[in-house]
């Protein structure tokens, strides 16, 4: 790995938000960030890649905390529809028909896609999960697998894909230099029965690690879990043990009581918010401030593209998400730029337990970072660089992506692989699949 020497640029290190430094630098040596900070106080690091930052924000990479990649496949395929009519009618039957090499062009146009627009790291919820570990190697993105779960087809259906999600496990975590992890993923209450989900958290404690499953997603699903169970589906998978003495990451978690918002504060629960995905289906507004107050954790998600249209957090999940809270709470005060950035950044590692890691530029912890050019037209001028980040700054502003401190994109292309042809391929298979 090359050592970088990043400078001239405004850091942002995401330690706090006095911590702002322009003409700053940041060191990067074996994959890892050396030093990120004024000037005056940087090492030399002999034998580095200069690169001139002047005119830019560096940051921490963005972490996409709820995706399903592949679904690049199906962008515009079935928009203007209910959830779960969407899901029941069009979705669904798709994605029966996907091979596992649609998946990995899917995941890999996906990566590519994220990468554009800053993202690092993405927490995925797909099948099969080779085909998505694979589209990570290869792209150089950092990726979380998790094979989703399915169990409504009977104990054979979800015992099948725990077997699949484990040897999955055994051959590629930590794989591409650790860039590859996994979760265990039951889909939902509403798709997985009680003896499916207590056998997922059987195997999350199996392989040692979380569990990601949506949660609370509609106002019919909560309705719904009511009439069946008498509670909540956060109070459902809480009775079951779901969510204690383990690592939980939940999507959505969209139509929530104070019952539910104790309880994802009190197991440590992470929760992905994905406002544009919500509101695009109607399922409505997270509430994002009142659940930061209580003390739980809450990072930004895209969903999938066929339901975000676009893999971007920048000038989309950011900027939608902050403004959605502020109205939601009747408050413009009540959430700030800076919890927006957070959010994308250590907040959203803090959601999938990788805070010691990733999330902010801090000696020791992976580089993973991105150059965001400030001198464009719509980040002029810069009173409040973190008002430009949340509110003003679009995925095109990215011009360069660091991910375990190598470069993957640069000035429009992927580095790592041939972004036309992950594009036609994604264009041929989606031709076929909607076809049939």
């Amino acid at each position: 790995m090359e050592r970088l020497v990043i400078e001239g640029g405004t850091v942002l290190p995401m330690t706090g938000q006095a911590d702002v430094y322009e003409n700053g630098v940041v060191l990067v040596e074996a994959g890892r960030i050396v030093y990120a900070g004024p000037r005056d106080g940087a090492p030399h690091l002999a034998g580095a890649r200069r690169i001139d930052a002047s005119g830019r924000i560096v940051m921490p990479g963005i972490v996409n905390t709820h995706c399903h990649a592949a679904m690049t496949l199906l962008r515009g395929y079935a928009d203007d529809m209910r959830l779960m009519e969407w899901l029941q009618t069009k979705i669904w039957p798709a994605e029966a028909r996907m091979t596992a090499d649609d998946v990995y062009w899917g995941t890999a146009l996906g990566a590519y896609e994220m990468l554009s627009g800053g993202i690092t790291t993405f927490l995925d919820m797909y099948f099969p999960a080779d085909a998505v570990a694979r589209a990570i190697q290869d792209t150089g993105i950092r990726g979380i697998v998790a094979r989703g779960i399915i169990g409504v087809g009977g104990p054979s259906e979800a015992l099948s894909r725990l077997d699949e999600s484990r040897e999955a496990f055994h051959r590629w975590n930590g794989k591409a230099g650790g860039r590859i992890t996994f979760m265990v993923g039951p889909h939902a209450p509403y798709t997985c029965p009680p003896d499916a989900l207590q056998a997922c958290a059987e195997l999350a404690d199996e392989l040692g690690v979380g569990i990601h499953i949506h949660l609370s997603e509609t106002r019919d699903e909560v309705e719904e879990a009511r009439r069946n169970w008498g509670k909540s589906p956060i109070r459902h998978v809480y009775d079951l043990g779901l969510m204690k003495g383990r690592h939980v990451v939940a999507a959505h978690c969209v139509h929530v009581d104070d019952d539910d918002i104790a309880i994802l504060a009190e197991t440590g629960t992470g929760v992905c918010h994905c406002p544009v995905s919500n509101l695009k289906l109607a399922s409505g507004r997270t509430p994002v401030a009142k659940m930061r107050r209580k003390g739980v954790a809450v990072g930004f998600g895209t969903d999938g593209a066929s339901s975000e249209n676009m893999l971007h957090i920048l000038g989309s999940e950011m900027r939608i998400g902050a403004i959605q809270a502020k109205e939601l709470e009747g408050d413009p005060a009540v959430y700030t730029a800076y919890d927006a950035v957070a959010m994308a950044t250590i907040e959203a590692a803090r959601v999938l337990g990788m805070e010691s890691e990733i999330g902010s530029l801090e000696p020791g912890k992976k580089a993973d970072l991105i150059l965001i050019d400030a001198e464009r037209p719509h980040l002029t001028p810069n009173h409040d660089v973190f008002a430009l980040i949340a509110y003003s700054a679009l995925p095109g502003d990215v011009v360069m992506t660091i991910v375990d401190g190598r470069i993957v994109y640069e000035d429009g292309r992927l580095t790592t692989m041939d972004g036309r042809e992950i594009m036609a391929r994604v264009r041929e298979a989606a031709a076929r699949l909607v076809r049939e």
